[in-house]
């Protein structure tokens, strides 16, 4: 079928409580299987957040598994979970890829703990609010057990005019 092309920030928390079996290398599992799904109109990108945010890889063509999987197998978990600097940097890569007519959405994957900076069920809900309405998307994609906060992964998805799946 035909589809618009897709803009995807991944924005991963590799804070030290995703360091289990079911948590981050159940994610780089996850999203390999997404990948055959991309097209060359498609883009990635991919930040992550622990102690502070930072960009693994820059905009992608959706073709380009190689980087995409590399920039993935190089992933460790560790720190503290800065979820507020990872958002907003998640976000800000999302808007320079960006287009009319395409899809842009950040793809948060995390065990649902925001420990470090903006952390307010209610803040949280609002910024991602904010960018909803400028034409940026979130979904949240829960991993683990444990310390897994539903409920704020639940909020911050709605809130973001996504889905949340665990």
């Amino acid at each position: 079928e035909e589809r618009p092309p897709l803009n995807l920030v991944f924005l991963i928390d590799t804070s030290g409580s995703m360091d289990a079996a079911n948590k981050l290398p159940l994610l780089k599992q996850s999203f390999a299987l997404m990948l055959p799904e991309l097209t060359d109109q498609d883009q990635v990108a991919i930040v992550t957040y622990a102690g502070s945010a930072g960009r693994v890889l820059e905009a992608t063509p959706g073709t380009d598994r190689a980087a995409f999987m590399a920039a993935l197998d190089n992933l460790q978990a560790g720190g503290s979970t800065a979820g507020q600097a990872g958002l907003q940097q998640a976000y800000a890569v999302a808007e320079g890829m960006a287009a009319e007519g395409e899809v842009t959405r950040v793809i948060l994957a995390t065990d649902g703990d925001f420990n470090v900076g903006l952390s307010d069920p209610d803040a949280l809900e609002n910024f991602i609010a904010d960018k909803r309405d400028s034409g940026t998307y979130l979904s949240v994609m829960g991993f683990g057990r444990g310390n897994l906060d539903d409920a704020t992964m639940q909020a911050l998805a709605q809130n973001g005019n996504g889905q949340a799946a665990y």
